[in-house]
């Protein structure tokens, strides 16, 4: 790559990260049920972004970057469920979500595309289906 010129493959790259995380940020907002949403529509792709320059840094300088994003975004993801229990909302799907989503970037940059897209469409899909399976889960326990 010179100077002042883009990789073509890193920006797919970038734009399946966008993507991928962009839909998986849908989700989190899509309900209107919810009093306030910390995460969303731009921090998603905005994650799932972070892997792929993570992991393009990791093989581009040097190893150790993918662990260095591992722990900075676990610690959002920390972050991020505190912030939901100083709300008083429960559950943590949404920071394991977060989470998830820096490593479907990473995947991507690893050339994993069809496991990062599997990986997001489960997620979106288990996002997507919460009333159902505590509907299911609830069941079960009569």
């Amino acid at each position: 790559m010179e100077i002042g010129t883009i990789d073509l493959v890193f920006a797919i790259h970038i734009l399946l990260a966008i993507g991928m995380g962009g839909l998986i940020g849908l989700e989190r907002e899509h309900e209107e049920r919810k009093p306030r949403v910390i995460a969303g529509v731009r921090t998603f792709p905005l994650t799932s972004m972070s892997g792929v320059l993570f992991s393009f840094l990791s093989a581009s300088i040097g190893s150790g970057f993918i662990e260095i994003g591992v722990i900075i975004f676990g610690g959002f993801s920390i972050l991020l469920a505190y912030l939901k229990y100083e709300i008083k909302t429960i559950g943590i799907t949404t920071p394991v979500a977060l989470f998830i989503t820096f490593l479907i970037g990473v995947f991507i940059q690893q050339n994993l595309i069809l496991e990062a897209g599997f990986v997001t469409v489960v997620v979106t899909i288990l996002l997507l289906t919460k009333e159902r399976l505590h509907r299911i889960a609830r069941d079960i326990g009569r």
